[in-house]
């Protein structure tokens, strides 16, 4: 689990927990070679101002995401994400996101889009969820795009480990 923390002016502590979890261990190869884990926590302080956030990212396969979406959402059919919003105060947010990595990568061909981008791209997602961005109308979803859309541009001018290779699993 990665563990940052800082000060900020008034002295308050400000921390960003994510962790990282892995149903395959071909997953966790993928996800080291498209994610920049410091990248990802910059950008999430930048838009939580103050509060202490707790972020779980776990990465399955179809068949797991196919079980979530039937006992939680009542639907049985693949997602991309599946995203569960734990606490959301003033001074803390914890989240829970389920990514289906088959999904992904089928939604990367798709869009035309290498896999590391997607990837990229559902992480913020489950996120902007978690704050409380909705993508249920077309407006909604409108917005949603915009905000993932600052994130890839982000990591692409300010992370240099941003790796636009294609990595087949």
């Amino acid at each position: 689990m990665k563990v940052e923390s800082i000060n900020s002016f008034n002295m308050v502590k400000k921390q960003v927990f994510i962790e990282f979890n892995y149903s395959k261990p071909k997953f966790k190869n993928l996800i080291k070679t498209t994610i920049n884990k410091e990248c990802l926590l910059r950008y999430i302080k930048k838009l939580c101002g103050k509060k202490r956030v707790y972020m779980s990212y776990n990465f399955i396969c179809s068949q797991e995401q196919i079980k979530m979406n039937t006992t939680f959402k009542d639907h049985n059919y693949n997602t991309d994400i599946l995203t569960f919003g734990l606490v959301n105060t003033e001074c803390e947010l914890t989240g829970d996101v389920y990514i289906s990595l088959g999904e992904v990568k089928k939604n990367a061909r798709i869009y035309n889009v290498e896999i590391s981008e997607e990837i990229n791209r559902v992480l913020i997602h489950g996120f902007l969820h978690i704050i409380g961005y909705n993508d249920e109308t077309n407006s909604e979803k409108k917005i949603m795009r915009k905000e993932e859309n600052k994130y890839i541009k982000f990591i692409q001018k300010n992370c240099s480990t941003w790796n636009k290779s294609v990595y087949h699993y």
